[in-house]
């Protein structure tokens, strides 16, 4: 057997063992003049209650296209001629007033609901779809 004079061993899943002496800590504790800065959820839990409005514009968007073929076949068939005017005022007309960006291939469609139109933009939702 191999003897070591060094303080540190192996436990049966071959983890090193690396005794922890008194006073020692592991990890620094912040003292002043740390480079982080004070935890403050102010901000984000703005930007958690502004995402909640973009959610609830993403919902009127799809709670549309879930309860309406008629709706789904209009828009995948304005999005396939590229008829970006009409694709635009179906989506409009689901009563979504939030700012968004639409993408759309002959696979699918990609909508982008932003807050950006507010005077403290935080966030965006990404909705992608296929076909």
């Amino acid at each position: 057997m191999y003897y070591s004079s060094f303080p540190y061993g192996f436990n049966s899943r071959q983890q090193a063992i690396i005794p922890v002496h008194p006073g020692y800590i592991a990890m620094p504790t912040p003292t002043p003049g740390s480079p982080f800065p004070q935890v403050d959820t102010r901000k984000f839990n703005e930007s958690a209650n502004r995402f909640k409005q973009v959610m609830n514009q993403a919902n009127l968007f799809i709670g549309t296209l879930t309860s309406s073929n008629e709706f789904a076949r209009k828009l995948m068939d304005a999005a396939q001629r590229s008829d970006k005017t009409e694709v635009e005022r179906l989506v409009r007309s689901t009563g979504v007033t939030t700012k968004y960006n639409l993408d759309y291939t002959p696979s699918g469609i990609r909508i982008d609901f932003s807050n950006s139109d507010a005077e403290n933009s935080c966030c965006t939702l990404r909705m992608a779809l296929s076909w």
